[in-house]
């Protein structure tokens, strides 16, 4: 979804962001989660200064970035702050009891990434749901996603979904594709004016 919020004095950025929704659609209710650095952004100094009842100009949902058929099998490739979507994802399978059937690789700028406890306590109900940390300053690059897909059975089979900053995304669609997965089997949803997150 988009969000305005006004300020007198906005920065080149503007008073709009985008967030991907973090809670999952039975939790009921809306969830957003993003990093704050500093100094913070005019936007993000908006948003720190939101009182309870204030209201703020959304537009959206909008996208695909959702799980159709849950018996497939994917890859998640999260950088950063780009764990939210898969958050919502993931709680809202595990939710409906649907089989998850999912590789995480989630890349962090440090050892407490977001969302780590909820995501852990997921896998002991889920055999096949495994994750697979990348802590700076190791990366998610072409030997590790090379390996990934020369262990699957076959890649026609696997759909691949990348969120994070845009150049971590751009950067992991084109090792990907350079490995020969097709664009079909690539689902992307990036988040301007991050730098890359792994």
């Amino acid at each position: 979804m988009f969000y305005t919020l006004p300020n007198k004095n906005p920065d080149n950025r503007g008073v709009t962001r985008y967030f991907t929704i973090s809670s999952a659609p039975f939790e009921k209710f809306i969830m957003l989660t993003t990093r704050i650095s500093l100094p913070p952004s005019s936007f993000k100094k908006s948003l720190l200064n939101l009182k309870t009842g204030e209201k703020v100009e959304v537009s959206g949902p909008d996208g695909n970035f959702i799980v159709g058929d849950p018996n497939k099998n994917y890859v998640f490739i999260a950088g950063g702050i780009g764990i939210t979507p898969f958050r919502s994802i993931l709680l809202e399978l595990n939710h409906k009891n649907k089989q998850i059937n999912v590789q995480l690789l989630y890349a962090n700028r440090d050892r407490n990434p977001v969302f780590k406890g909820e995501l852990e306590a997921l896998i002991k109900k889920n055999r096949n749901f495994k994750i697979n940390y990348f802590i700076s300053p190791s990366r998610i690059n072409d030997k590790i996603l090379s390996s990934i897909i020369n262990h699957k059975s076959s890649i026609i089979n696997f759909s691949f979904y990348i969120s994070g900053p845009e150049p971590f995304v751009e950067s992991i669609e084109k090792i990907l594709k350079g490995l020969g997965v097709k664009p079909l089997n690539i689902k992307l949803d990036f988040f301007p004016g991050y730098e890359t997150g792994g």
